[in-house]
């Protein structure tokens, strides 16, 4: 039976591995143009998108795979037929996405998806916008993987009909040894359909490599790129409350010119290490109300550097905190932007702009980066260096996420000292995430959830502590801030989901290059992550208008911080909050000190400004 299958499949596998690897060739001939890249760094993309391919093959093999197991029950005589059907149907079409994906991606840059297709909806028009295109050698291309491939099919659909000729003997041991086989079958194939058995579903995060763009494209599979964007839904805006003028009116991008700000540092040009805690809330250090001594080593950091003590998250998942932080984009209900890789590539990035100023960027992780597609998001960041899970050794991923925070230290630690100066450098943590699993003796007594977490924190400021302790005797100390912030808070206690304490995060900053001014003061304007973005950029004396929904803390105005969650946001200022409900379409929660009138004007910038964010998330292509 194992000898029957690998008959079966091998010949099926190895056909659409073929024809994945003559799509490749023929995109980077079409659209790699650039010189600097040696002959391996060409084909790269080649074996960089095995596991993509492999897990596209299967889903375009599934038809025969349930043919091949109704076959092991009952005979098919006509299998030859039913080949030559499946080539006929799939080829052909195939082909015409990936030779039309040739100019697409030449033209306007992205691969070919759903949005392009639909241009061809208006045939006058599609036709007049393709005459400056090379149309004799594109269809060239077309006729000849399409014969070529066709003809591939037809010799598979022989080879299948000889092979089926077998008889069949049906008897209970026949029958029982077949469902058994069926059932190993589908364990298998629903493997090879997740891409393995890692922790997240293969996506195209997994064939991502390169900061070059192009060779990005080529890496990620055209089939599973074109098929997947199907799975995404036209955005359109459901939040439409004001016309363009009265949403000008409400929304208006303050001042956000550096010599506006108040000036922290010393040196307007030290390196950074921006270190983002998974999931730590503001209410467990002693240094924000808290009345625990859960943080002493963070309290300490805090004591002498500068707190920004009334900061909120902008969502409860790291893929929304992390393009808050790195791009100053506020979340947005029911959409993660690292999870719309085209959108996302339009994105600013800190790490971006610091690496124009001839910074040096790395990112450290310990579990999986490609898991929620992050790993496609951080390379469109440009950062130089990615670390995650496969540079630890494997004796290091002993938690359900991958490395523990003191492994991920250690690591960062190693890196920092090959690290040429200036430097951007950016640690996410991962042990505070459930099912927060640490390597420490219990701080906190009991296996509930809450004493779990908090043990978690513990463990993680410790690392923390370390780490701080050993970077301090390193010569580019001096010269270096740290930020420290977290991608979201966790709801502690009797907190609940929806309100302001489950977003409240700690945001400080440490080190020498702060003015002695500044030491173990507060900042406490209201403002949240996406802001982080701004107010650094303004330190350092570069532009931040890129950044058009950061604002700068450091600045003498009032400030808001809007969360959003499954279908609703929170609005927070100095002096009022509430919660809106888009399935109510009413406000939940209000803290009702404010006069009518003022709390209306106040729902109105709430709404207002998600609708501004999500127009301006449906322009970006």
């Amino acid at each position: 039976m194992i000898k029957r299958s690998i008959k079966y499949f091998s010949p099926i596998l190895l056909f659409w591995m073929g024809f994945f690897t003559l799509d490749r060739i023929l995109f980077l001939i079409y659209n790699l143009n650039e010189s600097k890249f040696s002959l391996i760094e060409k084909i790269e993309p080649i074996w960089r998108s095995f596991r993509l391919d492999l897990a596209t093959a299967c889903y375009l093999i599934f038809p025969l795979f349930l043919i091949w197991v109704v076959g092991l029950f009952i005979p098919i005589r006509n299998i030859k037929k039913i080949f030559t059907i499946y080539f006929i149907l799939f080829i052909p079409v195939l082909v015409f996405i990936i030779i039309l994906n040739l100019e697409i991606y030449n033209q306007w840059g992205h691969q070919v998806n759903k949005g392009a297709i639909s241009y061809l909806k208006y045939p006058r028009e599609a036709f007049a916008s393709s005459l400056n295109s090379p149309l004799l050698l594109l269809l060239s291309f077309f006729l000849m993987v399409t014969f070529l491939f066709l003809w591939w099919g037809k010799y598979i659909s022989e080879l299948n009909y000889k092979m089926n000729k077998n008889s069949y003997i049906f008897n209970i041991k026949y029958i029982t040894k077949n469902i058994f086989t069926a059932s190993i079958s589908f364990i298998l194939y629903g493997l090879c359909l997740r891409g393995g058995a890692q922790l997240a579903p293969i996506n195209q995060s997994f064939s991502s490599y390169s900061t070059n763009t192009t060779l990005n494209a080529a890496a990620v599979n055209t089939v599973y790129n074109f098929l997947y964007s199907f799975t995404k839904k036209e955005h359109v805006n459901p939040y439409n409350y004001f016309l363009k003028d009265e949403l000008d009116q409400l929304f208006n991008k303050q001042n956000q010119k550096s010599e506006n700000s108040k000036k922290l540092l010393i040196n307007p040009r030290p390196n950074i290490v921006l270190i983002v805690m998974e999931g730590i809330s503001a209410e467990l250090f002693r240094s924000m109300g808290g009345n625990t001594n859960l943080t002493p080593h963070m309290d300490k950091l805090i004591d002498n550097g500068l707190l920004f003590d009334n900061i909120y998250a902008t969502s409860t998942r790291t893929d929304r905190g992390l393009v808050s932080i790195l791009s100053g984009y506020p979340s947005l209900p029911k959409i993660s932007l690292v999870k719309e890789p085209e959108k996302a590539a339009k994105l600013s990035f800190l790490s971006k702009q610091f690496k124009k100023e001839g910074y040096s960027t790395s990112f450290i992780y310990g579990g999986e980066s490609e898991f929620a597609n992050m790993k496609s998001y951080l390379l469109n960041a440009q950062f130089d260096k990615i670390i995650d899970k496969n540079n630890f050794n494997k004796r290091d991923m002993n938690s359900k996420w991958g490395a523990h925070d003191h492994v991920v230290f250690d690591k960062s630690f190693e890196e920092l000292r090959g690290q040429k100066e200036p430097f951007f450098l950016t640690i996410l943590t991962l042990s505070s995430h459930e099912p927060f699993e640490v390597p420490i003796k219990p701080v906190i007594k009991g296996q509930d959830r809450q004493s779990l977490y908090k043990n978690s924190v513990v463990y993680t400021d410790k690392s923390i502590g370390n780490f701080m302790r050993k970077v301090e005797n390193e010569e580019y100390y001096n010269n270096t801030i740290f930020i420290f912030i977290s991608d979201h808070g966790f709801r502690v206690s009797n907190a609940i989901n929806r309100g302001k304490r489950r977003y409240h995060i700690p945001l400080f900053l440490y080190g020498n290059p702060l003015k002695e001014a500044w030491l173990g003061k507060k900042v406490s304007r209201v403002g949240s992550q996406s802001d982080l973005a701004a107010t650094i950029l303004n330190q350092f004396n570069l532009n931040s208008d890129e950044f058009r929904f950061s604002n700068d803390l450091l600045l003498n105005n009032s400030g808001i911080a809007q969360y959003t969650f499954n279908h609703g946001f929170g609005l927070v200022s100095s002096e009022q909050s509430l919660i809106y409900d888009y399935d109510t379409e009413a406000v939940i929660y209000s803290n009702l000190k404010a006069a009518k009138s003022s709390k209306e004007s106040f729902l109105n910038t709430g709404l207002g400004y998600l609708q501004k964010v999500y127009q301006d998330f449906i322009e970006r292509k």
